[in-house]
């Protein structure tokens, strides 16, 4: 058993090394990453979010704190995440 953990562990590494690079060639964006750098979400966006508004807890959240785009939607769906327990 402790065998399959090891081999399991190394995969895992391997598989995170690719992502690292596909991320690295492709200039696309670690969405989790990009959430762990931006600015607290607020009360009011949480309560937009909860309200199932989306667009204006993106719009809010941008007016607040000056966030891009992306950073914005990273934060937004992190703070969903939590509020939904996963």
């Amino acid at each position: 058993m402790g065998d399959e953990i090891e081999e399991l562990l190394a995969r895992v590494a391997e598989l995170e090394r690719r992502i690292d690079v596909l991320f690295q060639h492709t200039g696309a964006m670690d969405m989790e990453a990009e959430a762990r750098t931006a600015p607290a979400v607020s009360d009011e966006v949480r309560q937009l979010i909860a309200a199932g508004k989306p667009h204006e807890a993106l719009k809010r959240y941008q007016e607040e704190t000056g966030a891009e785009m992306a950073a914005a939607m990273a934060a937004l769906g992190e703070a969903a995440k939590e509020m939904r327990g996963d």
